[in-house]
């Protein structure tokens, strides 16, 4: 009997030398789930990096996102849209008829759900970036909206570490940060890895977001502070150097959006004519200033370099340039937009602003067909 359980022990291991160890298919763990059980905006700010990350990054760790099957793409997406939907319908509507702690709080919240929303959407544009990079298919209009979503991740990332420790508000009831993400955990959709090569990459690919917001929100924070209250007053928005703003490397083609990322995104849900300049930040002097610094890069720096150079050279410079026209007058018009609020809120007359507003924007209009003109072509900015 001995040896007969040893022959069917050794006639197990015979097979499995002849045909390999079994197949293991690596599951992932991203599940559809409602906006209640995914919200991160109740409880303080600060670390809503992490807990989006929890829920639109961390499930698909070691997975190669090109294997994903279409569905979980929606699903993706079906979240990202939730967050966004919980922004504009119920954030913004809440934040203006509420005051004090409990609009700094709403506040808060509403900065930490778009980090939500903002990584969701950076998810799904990396998933069709991975998709059609496996296709063959053209990648550039892929990989410049996610350059321009990134841009507005960061930009929210920074607001919530400088809000760390305050108070943060969601709208809705449900399930916390820490449980959404266990939930999440518990998620059943697979896919499949083909080899280590691929999962390491897909992990690269899945973490990108992650890493690029961690230093892109480090070298932000550690540059400006800010309470709460300074936060509610912008919004989302707070000053920057220029080579943190900045939009003129890459490819020309978007320089509206990514522009728009930079002066008026960030004040999205604000009413313009409530904005404090008594407040630390003086939001409408930081535009200005932002600004600025964009038209002393054109001045200073691109005209010069400009004509120095020469072919493929001087063509990117060109390109980059009308880019950073692009950035320079969106925020002069957003600047003039915040006068012009201002002034209807006191009851001044606005004519002088109206105009001026009607002439930069004829500007901005024909620098933004220009760069749509210009689309895929190389840009080189001077930061």
């Amino acid at each position: 009997m001995v040896r007969v359980a040893s022959f069917f022990i050794l006639g197990s291991a015979a097979v499995s030398a002849v045909f390999g160890a079994p197949i293991r298919v690596k599951r992932q763990a991203f599940q559809l789930l409602d906006y209640a059980d995914f919200q991160i905006s109740d409880g303080t700010a600060g670390n809503a990096q992490a807990e989006a990350a929890a829920v639109f990054l961390d499930p698909f760790d070691g997975t190669d996102l090109a294997t994903l099957d279409d569905q979980v793409a929606k699903d993706v997406e079906t979240m990202r849209k939730a967050a966004e939907a919980a922004e504009t319908d119920q954030f913004n509507g809440l934040i203006e008829s509420a005051s004090g702690a409990d609009a700094d709080a709403l506040q808060a919240g509403k900065i930490k759900n778009k980090v939500l929303k903002l990584t969701g959407e950076v998810q799904a544009l990396n998933i069709k970036l991975a998709k059609a990079k496996a296709s063959g298919d053209d990648t550039s209009s892929i990989e410049t909206k996610i350059a321009a979503e990134q841009k507005k991740l960061d930009t929210n990332i920074a607001t919530d570490t400088k809000n760390a420790g305050a108070a943060s508000k969601g709208v809705t009831g449900g399930a916390s940060s820490g449980s959404s993400s266990s939930g999440s955990s518990a998620g059943s959709a697979s896919a499949s890895s083909d080899s280590s090569d691929s999962s390491a990459s897909a992990s690269a690919s899945a973490a990108s977001p992650s890493a690029s917001s961690s230093s892109s929100s480090s070298s932000s924070s550690s540059s400006n502070t800010s309470s709460s209250s300074t936060a509610s007053a912008a919004g989302s928005f707070s000053l920057q150097d220029y080579a943190a703003f900045q939009i003129s490397d890459g490819t020309a083609g978007n320089a509206q959006a990514e522009a728009a990322a930079v002066f008026l995104d960030p004040f999205d849900g604000v009413d313009l004519a409530t904005l404090d300049d008594s407040v630390a930040a003086r939001p409408l002097d930081d535009v200005e200033t932002m600004r600025k610094a964009a038209e002393a890069a054109e001045t200073d720096k691109f005209n010069s370099q400009i004509e120095a150079a020469s072919g493929a050279d001087a063509d990117a410079l060109q390109a980059g340039k009308i880019k950073n026209k692009v950035l320079k007058l969106t925020g002069e018009v957003q600047a003039l937009n915040i006068k012009l609020a201002k002034a209807k809120a006191a009851g001044d007359d606005t004519a002088s602003i109206e105009s001026k507003i009607a002439a930069e924007q004829k500007k901005l209009d024909t620098n933004i067909a220009t760069d749509t003109k210009n689309a895929g072509a190389a840009s080189k900015g001077v930061a």
